[in-house]
């Protein structure tokens, strides 16, 4: 068993397709394949089923892939101490990110890590998911902290991935006086003729117009980058908003009953908003960015 061996199993896992697996660390499929089946043959148990429709974890696998991955987490560690101890860290680390994970995740994880390393300073740019993503490709930012909404293969295969452990679900914020106001789950479809006050250019908009033919550029009344402009217009009953949980967590507006925020169910919000730490391949043997990006995992 070797450390190349647990993270090609790392990402399998994490992607649930050897094929992805192999364009995020720009290796064949049939170097993880076999290194994969060598792993299996020293471990004597079969950890995968494969087929065309993807890999996923054998019932021996469901109980030993968490016990590797502890493995991996700490021959990771220690490797990582190992380089701490021996090189000083020190130099800017350009960051950007999506609004709702600089205002939850990002303060204490990079407070505990310029507590750490002093010597580290940030500048962070704060944009919407596909500035992100176009940042980092453009090695603008050398980290990024996106929003999954796609599968990884759309994505470049210049970007590696690391998955977060957070996500987060849509709301619908409405006054208190809206007709909405009782609603403890809604539909899209139930409030789209309603007037939209969105955030940001791209993400909210999209989703609202990829949804039905009938929303138009009527439906959207207006689009911030000021969250506290988009609440107080929605308190006065001008229109209805989108934001995940993330972003309205403590809100007084919500706290003190004159805003209400509504799950949303339903097309195209069924599924749990998932996140991930982006960084450009080249950036993959650098000792500070691999060493900070550590710290989200």
């Amino acid at each position: 068993m070797n450390f190349e061996q647990l993270q090609y199993v790392k990402v399998v896992v994490e992607c649930k397709s050897i094929t992805i697996a192999a364009q995020q660390l720009f290796v064949t499929q049939s170097a993880i394949s076999q290194s994969i089946t060598s792993l299996e043959k020293e471990l004597n148990v079969v950890l995968f089923h494969r087929s065309r429709h993807g890999t996923i974890p054998t019932e021996d696998g469901l109980w030993l892939l968490p016990k590797l991955m502890e493995v991996f987490q700490k021959t990771q560690e220690i490797t990582l101490e190992i380089e701490s101890r021996t090189s000083q860290f020190a130099g800017e680390v350009k960051i950007a990110t999506i609004p709702s994970l600089f205002m939850t995740l990002l303060p204490e994880t990079l407070a505990t890590f310029k507590k750490d390393y002093p010597l580290v300073n940030y500048q962070i740019l704060e944009l919407e998911n596909n500035k992100v993503i176009e940042a980092v490709q453009q090695k603008k930012a050398d980290i990024g902290f996106i929003a999954l909404t796609h599968d990884l293969s759309h994505f470049d295969t210049s970007i590696y991935f690391q998955h977060l452990q957070v996500t987060s679900q849509y709301y619908l914020l409405v006054s208190a006086s809206s007709r909405f106001a009782l609603h403890e789950e809604i539909t899209l479809e139930e409030v789209l003729e309603e007037p939209f006050i969105l955030y940001g250019e791209h993400f909210y908009p999209n989703l609202i117009r990829n949804f039905s033919t009938k929303s138009n550029e009527q439906t959207i009344l207006f689009q911030s980058y000021n969250s506290e402009v988009i609440k107080k217009s929605v308190m006065a009953g001008l229109g209805v908003s989108i934001l995940t949980n993330l972003m309205i967590e403590e809100d007084p507006y919500i706290l003190d009953g004159r805003m209400k925020a509504i799950k949303l169910i339903g097309y195209p919000f069924q599924m749990p908003l998932s996140y991930s730490l982006i960084y450009h391949q080249d950036l993959r043997k650098s000792p500070l960015i691999q060493k900070l990006a550590a710290y989200f995992d």
